[in-house]
């Protein structure tokens, strides 16, 4: 089973979700979430795992199968009877845990920064690893940057 991340951020009530790009998976941080918790231990920093949500995950097994998106409703899906208006999920934001964003750009910085010098050795990563983490890690530093500055929240939710 492929486990992978999504950050969400919430300002107010309103949640974004950019489930459209392929870079929206952070598989390379989930697979290497121990590994990345002890070099955060090492750096001073919250753990990466500290923010992370399973709310989707504890939904899809107390429901046998993946969450429900809007993006995977049809005419003829019975099962699905309302969804969040906020979320667009089966659940809502209220049932998500939520983190301060600037607490979590700290995080993917000192992170991002250490593997860029050390060049992954540390995490035993070959170049291409390495490239892809770092892409992973500036995707969320990108996307922290607003909400950070704003007070907001975020979460990385796990998803099989």
């Amino acid at each position: 089973m492929s486990m992978t991340l999504w950050l969400h951020t919430l300002q107010g009530r309103e949640m974004t979700r950019k489930m459209t790009r392929e870079s929206d998976d952070h598989n390379l941080m989930h697979a290497l979430a121990d590994d990345l918790d002890f070099l955060c231990e090492r750096l001073g920093v919250a753990h990466l795992s500290s923010f992370f949500d399973l709310t989707d995950m504890e939904y899809n097994f107390d429901h046998g199968g993946a969450a429900v998106t809007s993006a995977h409703i049809n005419g003829d899906d019975d099962e699905v009877s309302t969804l969040d208006p906020e979320t667009g999920y089966a659940y809502g934001i209220d049932d998500m845990r939520w983190f301060d964003a600037a607490a979590g750009l700290t995080t993917m910085q000192a992170l991002r920064e250490e593997i860029d010098f050390s060049d992954g050795l540390e995490l035993h990563l070959d170049e291409e690893q390495q490239d892809v983490l770092l892409d992973e890690l500036d995707d969320c530093i990108f996307r922290l940057r607003e909400p950070a500055a704003s007070g907001g929240q975020f979460h990385l939710a796990v998803l099989m």
